[in-house]
């Protein structure tokens, strides 16, 4: 997983009333917002930033649980949107609860709501971001793609909710 990277902002006093802005209305250059952990994936995900061993449980998690694939039109089957990280590298984008995709898309921003594997099936051969303009924040590289899903599981690749 050589680029694969992660994205932490500084936690301090001021941080935290930043979760309560817009993405939009955050300065250039500014620290992505800390995210709150809302579920047991995020739970893990924060976790997996400070200690090894959660990491793995992450991967588990990501693939087996239920994630917000953001998509470029409504309906199930629309092709999954793909954001610019930084310059030279797009992504699709994918995020730990439709929660997030309202704080950082817009409340009406179509997603499809699916297990990380069948998200990540669909994004096969491409860059993926999870939690797009938040932090933490972890980008893919094709190749972390196929690894992640060379791992057992089943994919759901249907909508649920």
């Amino acid at each position: 997983m050589r680029r694969r990277s992660f994205v932490m902002a500084a936690l301090g006093g001021a941080a935290l009333p930043t979760l309560a802005r817009a993405q939009a209305s955050s300065p250039a250059g500014a620290a992505p917002p800390l995210i709150e952990p809302q579920n047991a994936l995020e739970f893990a995900f924060v976790s997996a930033l400070s200690n090894e061993s959660m990491r793995p449980v992450f991967r588990r998690y990501l693939l087996d649980t239920h994630v917000a694939l953001a998509t470029a039109g409504a309906g199930a089957n629309a092709a999954p949107l793909e954001v610019e990280v930084r310059e030279g590298f797009r992504a699709g984008a994918i995020f730990t609860s439709a929660a997030r995709v309202d704080f950082v898309l817009g409340a009406n921003a179509p997603r499809v709501m699916i297990n990380g594997r069948a998200a990540f099936e669909r994004l096969r051969g491409k860059n993926v971001v999870i939690n797009y303009r938040l932090a933490p924040m972890l980008t893919l590289e094709p190749e972390d793609v196929a690894r992640y899903l060379e791992a057992p599981g089943e994919s759901s690749a249907g909508p649920s909710q």
